[in-house]
């Protein structure tokens, strides 16, 4: 049986060990004591695909590193953002539990973002034990926000649950990096065992462009008030300033020939049919409601943070980065007046 730890009980880590659990693997959640009378199973999760409550009870808690030690485990599935995991905390616990696996072959799965060279130089592991990672659905606490609902979602039935999600496309449910491919295809093996998700794994180099290209699209979403797809894509100057920072993002050398074939499609029109695409296949979850959220709020540190490397990563490498470093500019502007 596969074991897998999973660090943060959070959405993200609840959604996957759910379906981790459901393909027979034995989960795990390394949480602070203070949470864990709230952690006795079961979980309840609601489901937008299908409108249903799932019950999840197959799991264990841990809150000690002690209790870590004490046992062997596949995987560890690391939740922080990236903000989170470079705090003073999230530094700490991942330097104990890097101490704790050292004499181990367990795999660590990054799930935030940017946050690779901090993992290896925290942890101290080889970087053939890393794999990143990140949730390809939508998932979030139920009772921290209320979101306008669509049909056919119940309030009293979602009010039952602890955390709901959805799937962008019905299955999708996770995603890797294919780097190193041998990990990748591994984990993919052993979360599509659920068999009602799947865990999609991408080229290194397209997962690095969707987890720092993307920023800049929610970035102009805050500034504008978080306007559905509609409106958003009418509001010509920041679309072409989110275009032009998606571009500079994509072309950076670290992206590779692909990067700089995605730099050439990126344009305002082609921004505002994503914008609408996922709008539309994020019912019935309110995809806007949910950006201001989790993207507005819970990590747009994280997301700051990603933006001004790729702007400092361009200028190390002499691009001038002109509309990122605009977007960032006004973006860390209008975070600090509230």
């Amino acid at each position: 049986m596969t074991k897998i730890l999973i660090v943060g009980a959070g959405a993200l880590g609840s959604v996957t060990g759910y379906h981790l659990a459901l393909g027979g693997s034995e989960v795990t959640f390394f949480v602070r004591p203070a949470r864990l009378a709230e952690m006795r199973p079961p979980m309840v999760l609601y489901c937008y695909d299908d409108a249903q409550l799932k019950q999840f009870g197959d799991y264990h808690v841990v809150s000690t590193i002690a209790e870590v030690t004490a046992r062997r485990y596949d995987y560890f599935l690391v939740t922080f953002d990236g903000a989170t995991c470079r705090g003073e905390e999230g530094t700490r616990l991942l330097t104990e539990l890097g101490d704790a696996i050292r004499g181990s072959d367990s795999v660590v799965i990054i799930g935030g973002v940017g946050v690779r060279e901090h993992y290896l130089k925290t942890m101290n592991l080889p970087e053939s034990r890393f794999l990143e990672g990140t949730l390809g659905s939508l998932s979030y606490q139920v009772g921290r926000v209320t979101f306008p609902l669509h049909p056919p979602t119940d309030a009293a039935v979602l009010a039952q649950a602890s955390v709901a999600y959805r799937h962008f496309d019905g299955i999708k449910g996770y995603m890797v990096s294919g780097k190193p491919a041998a990990l990748a295809k591994t984990f993919a093996a052993v979360y599509d065992r659920c068999g009602i998700s799947k865990c999609v794994i991408m080229n290194p180099d397209i997962f690095n462009i969707l987890t720092t290209a993307f920023f800049p699209l929610t970035a102009v979403c805050d500034l504008a008030g978080w306007p559905d797809a509609a409106a958003m894509t009418a509001n010509a100057e920041l679309m072409r300033l989110c275009a032009g920072a998606m571009r500079e993002i994509s072309a950076l050398p670290q992206h590779g020939f692909i990067g700089k074939l995605v730099s050439l499609v990126i344009w305002p029109p082609v921004v505002g049919m994503l914008l609408k695409k996922l709008e539309k296949d994020s019912l019935p979850l309110d995809f806007h409601a949910f950006n201001k959220f989790h993207h507005g709020g819970k990590v747009r540190a994280q997301d700051i943070d990603v933006m001004r490397a790729c702007a400092q990563s361009g200028a190390a490498q002499g691009r001038q980065m002109p509309a990122l470093n605009e977007l960032v500019r006004r973006y860390e502007a209008h975070c600090a007046a509230g």
